[in-house]
């Protein structure tokens, strides 16, 4: 048998893993308007909970927000971490922190995945990243300004990490009574909401996701396979690819460790992307480009040192997660050198396509 037991959580996982992939594959028109679909449910539903605390609620006290510096039990974070101690620095707890707050935000760059299905990608990705940035972050502040105003910070901290803030807030709207049928019936709506909202994430990570190994394909840096369109211009080899990929991760162990993993790799790409702005003015000044980067080179150089910054405390307060996100990025070379070495080189074979 297994060495471990597989949850119904993971497999109804994979079972809407295998459905929105199935979806993804039919049209790049049916996955745009599922995606709008859903991603009107989860702009409600953020904006009911952050403005109903002040509008549904009774109980409320702005001076909650003075009480940021109480503990609470922060069930994923470990203790020594969170308040600092002679192994771990307070910096290395905020940094423990800042890991699921990043979570949150992950997904700013995934229109640039769809790049080649923008028209005048050179004006319409640079806006729409700003503004969609800008306006996640109205609504995360929106709601977490509801979340303090309702709860103090220690009943928000000692939230059960199988349950969710918003759940808790959601209740005191009707007293807080979880046998009252109006908070029952409140409570039911919100989870059903919730779900959608949470499909809508798993909808547009299939979308945008599958466009990174098709483009990888295209440019002679991933089995060729992977390039190949469907009639309705999907890439379904690349669809059905991270389907199955995705659901091994799945059944594989806990949301926390996956995201713990996908978080730390993901800021040493952004690193590295960045350091490429500097490389690129340098060796190619005159090439024309759409869009410059705001700010340059301060806040490409601030960016860097953010990232940089999380990176070590991440590796200091996380190692065995850092360490396993490590070991996965370096699994991909061996694919990398037998490609560019059949490929003559990735830029040669760029240029051929």
């Amino acid at each position: 048998g297994f060495p471990y037991e597989i949850t119904s959580l993971q497999i109804i996982a994979v079972m809407m893993i295998i459905i929105f992939t199935t979806l993804n594959c039919a049209s790049v028109i049916l996955s745009g308007q599922i995606a709008s679909a859903l991603t009107f449910i989860k702009v409600a539903l953020i904006l009911f909970v952050g403005f109903g605390a002040f509008v549904f609620a009774s109980g409320g006290d702005f001076g909650h927000f003075g009480l940021t510096a109480e503990g609470g039990a922060c069930e994923a974070v470990d203790a020594g971490v969170r308040y600092g101690s002679a192994q771990y620095s307070f910096t290395a707890g905020f940094a423990a922190a800042m890991l699921g707050a990043l979570w949150g935000y992950d997904g700013w760059n995934n229109l640039t995945f769809v790049a080649g299905e923008v028209e005048n990608p050179g004006r319409n990705i640079p806006l729409a990243i700003v503004g969609s940035t800008l306006l996640i972050i109205i609504l995360y502040v929106t709601v977490h300004i509801g979340y303090f105003f309702l709860l103090d910070p220690t009943v928000i901290a000692n939230v059960s990490k199988d349950s969710a803030v918003a759940k808790v807030v959601v209740e005191q709207f009707f007293g807080g009574n979880a046998m009252n049928l109006a908070t029952g019936a409140a409570v039911a709506i919100f989870t059903v909401g919730l779900m959608m909202s949470s499909l809508g994430t798993l909808h547009t990570s299939i979308l945008a996701g599958s466009r990174v190994p098709y483009a990888m394909a295209s440019d002679g840096m991933m089995f060729k396979i992977f390039a190949k369109l469907s009639i309705n211009g999907v890439p379904i080899t690349s669809l059905v690819f991270q389907g199955l990929w995705a659901s091994l991760l799945a059944l594989s162990g806990s949301f926390d460790t996956l995201t713990d993993y996908v978080i730390f790799g993901s800021w040493i790409f952004y690193a590295l992307v960045t350091s490429s702005l500097f490389v690129f003015r340098f060796r190619l000044p005159d090439e024309e480009r759409p869009y410059r980067a705001w700010g340059y080179p301060v806040i490409p150089i601030l960016f860097l040192l953010s990232a940089g910054w999380l990176l070590i405390n991440t590796l200091v307060s996380s190692p065995r997660q850092s360490v396993t996100g490590i070991i996965l990025i370096l699994a991909g070379l061996p694919i990398y050198y037998f490609l560019n070495r059949k490929n003559g080189s990735f830029e040669n074979s760029a240029r051929e396509n």
